[in-house]
């Protein structure tokens, strides 16, 4: 991985964490995914207390709303 590329993903970590967001990795792929998911929450996206980003969609956004979580 090059230095220019290393330093992109880290800054886009660095922002996500900024806004509350704990994204499940400091790859970029990864920090992409929880703005996603944080977008269809409505709220900072947490990868250690929630599902994968990936699974987050309006249906489960809105049962997890539900379920208080």
């Amino acid at each position: 991985m090059t230095s220019k590329k290393w330093d992109r993903e880290l800054s886009a970590y660095k922002e996500a964490r900024a806004q509350g967001i704990q994204p499940a990795g400091t790859s970029m792929r990864a920090v992409e995914e929880s703005l996603k998911a944080s977008e269809t929450l409505g709220k900072a996206y947490n990868a250690e207390t929630m599902p994968k980003a990936t699974n987050i969609t309006k249906e489960t956004a809105q049962v997890m709303r539900e379920v208080g979580m």
